[in-house]
């Protein structure tokens, strides 16, 4: 399973911080190359991808992502209210 990722995406990784942020993703990130179909379909406009939920610090974070064949393409992660701009 190969795995890309958008600009946006590698925008968003390189200004994490907190090693405990970049552990929680990166675990996040092996679970769904792993499982693809783990995360749950979006509507509407983002019918095409699919979002899994994680945790830093008590608090949830969503991964976005597009699962085809044989790849997995990263767009997003963070807080629900911010992810989806």
């Amino acid at each position: 399973m190969k795995i890309y990722e958008t600009t946006k995406f590698n925008k968003l990784r390189t200004k994490l911080k907190e090693k405990t942020e970049k552990e929680a993703l990166k675990t996040a990130i092996k679970v769904i190359a792993k499982d693809p179909q783990t995360g749950k379909k979006l509507k509407g406009d983002f019918a095409s991808l699919r979002a899994f939920k994680y945790t830093v610090k008590g608090q949830t974070r969503r991964l976005v992502y597009k699962w085809e064949k044989n790849s997995i393409i990263l767009f997003s992660f963070g807080p629900r209210e911010s992810i989806y701009k």
